[in-house]
């Protein structure tokens, strides 16, 4: 197999681009590093040279996961539009992108939970926790501007969308993709968002 040169930059975003397209495939059970080289057009030890382990390459999708969800979270926050608006359109932000890749940050979830491996836990509970962090601050700027009741509990807001995030993505998988989730979405940011404000 002929290996083209490229950077271990380079080398690393189509290994792990690859382990995505084969998630979105085939399911997060089916990847293995020879799957994996086979998709990229390199050699087992290639990947062996930028990775140890399935396990590495998963823990790197977990920070592009992370790096992708505050991206949008920053530059949603960074709007001049009420918190309340700006947390929809993070979230609309979000949603899009899961149907763009078949809910793949929630298949490598799904993954990291079947192997049971303790740091690759603590990994995903840092993004899951960073994200939630991230709602609560703006969930808080929407109260300091008597957007949103002061009475609201943050914390629990902040977790009750990310759990409706996630059920319905989880929902959407298991149905085989069947409904459209931007528009079950609305119907439940709806009655959240009655829930909320002022």
């Amino acid at each position: 197999m002929a290996e083209e040169r490229k950077t271990t930059g380079q080398r690393q975003k189509q290994i792990i681009d690859a382990a995505r397209k084969l998630i979105i495939a085939n399911g997060s059970e089916h990847i293995t590093i020879k799957g994996i080289a086979e998709e990229v057009g390199i050699s087992e030890a290639a990947i062996y040279r930028h990775f140890k382990s399935k396990k590495d390459i998963l823990g790197l999708l977990v920070e592009h996961i992370e790096q992708n969800l505050v991206r949008d979270m920053s530059k949603a926050s960074s709007s001049k539009y009420t918190s309340i608006h700006t947390i929809d359109k993070a979230l609309r932000s979000h949603i899009s992108a899961i149907e763009q890749r078949k809910g793949i940050s929630f298949q490598v979830i799904a993954e990291i939970i079947s192997l049971g491996d303790k740091d690759l836990n603590n990994k995903t509970t840092n993004t899951i926790n960073t994200y939630i962090t991230n709602l609560k601050e703006l969930l808080a700027r929407g109260v300091s501007a008597k957007e949103i009741r002061a009475d609201i509990n943050l914390d629990a807001a902040a977790t009750l969308l990310f759990c409706m995030i996630q059920g319905l993505v989880n929902m959407w998988a298991l149905s085989n993709y069947s409904f459209n989730l931007e528009k079950k979405y609305v119907l439940l940011w709806n009655i959240f968002r009655e829930s909320v404000i002022r």
